[in-house]
């Protein structure tokens, strides 16, 4: 395990063949949660320390399914980032008129500490998403939730999750994308980062949500994709 006080500066290298895939590399200048409690930097640590052997499947998975992982700089959220989710997560729940919890029970609920992109054919994605899931339990991993963001009408983003929990007891995520879906996502990326700001107004984000989602309604529906189910079990 990383030292809590010390950055880690080292990157996650996966030998994949006669490639070397290097990920985590976002994380790894950054992943000191400043000012959160040690038990919460621990977990954080403790993703990272997991990450390479994920990876390393996800690869194995992606090579035999012909398919590719984009991103994987970000295979691991940046500190940084963590901390502004964490601070997101307390903030609703004072607006709900709630206690905030402890940073590093907040920690343990999110799902996407480490993340991956799987990258397939827009029209074989229904397809792709049930082979990766087959994969994953071949080697191990419990997919516990299927998220299919096509079912949801009102929605504004398009694409499917997956979560999962490694052999060791890592939670993850994988977000099954398109060149389609991701180029939407590149054109539609400013207006999501004004809509989540907390001072955007109430008008202003009807707007801005109205926009994102016209930008992926205009996109083809892959072919099979509503019979790709939603679903969700206790972890």
């Amino acid at each position: 395990m990383l030292n809590s006080n010390t950055p880690n500066s080292s990157l996650s290298y996966c030998n994949f063949g006669d490639e070397i895939a290097i990920s985590a590399t976002a994380a790894a200048n950054d992943n000191i949660l400043t000012g959160c409690h040690s038990q919460a930097q621990m977990i954080y640590n403790m993703a990272i320390a997991i990450e390479p052997q994920i990876t390393h499947d996800m690869l194995c998975i992606a090579k035999k399914l012909g398919t590719v992982l984009v991103g994987l700089e970000y295979s691991v959220k940046t500190a940084s980032s963590v901390k502004k989710k964490l601070v997101r997560m307390a903030n609703k729940a004072l607006e709900a008129g709630e206690k905030p919890k402890n940073d590093f029970e907040y920690l343990r609920e999110i799902g996407d500490l480490i993340r991956y992109t799987e990258l397939v054919d827009h029209n074989k994605m229904a397809d792709k998403v049930r082979e990766t899931m087959l994969l994953l339990e071949d080697k191990g991993y419990d997919v516990y939730e299927i998220d299919n963001k096509y079912l949801n009408q009102k929605g504004r983003y398009k694409a499917v999750h997956l979560n999962a929990i490694s052999p060791s007891g890592q939670i993850f995520e994988i977000q099954i994308h398109s060149e389609e879906t991701l180029a939407a996502g590149r054109m539609t990326h400013k207006l999501y980062e004004e809509w989540r700001k907390p001072e955007t107004s109430l008008d202003r984000k009807a707007e801005l949500y109205s926009a994102i989602k016209s930008t992926y309604d205009n996109l083809p529906i892959p072919r099979g994709i509503e019979h790709v189910g939603n679903y969700q079990k206790a972890v």
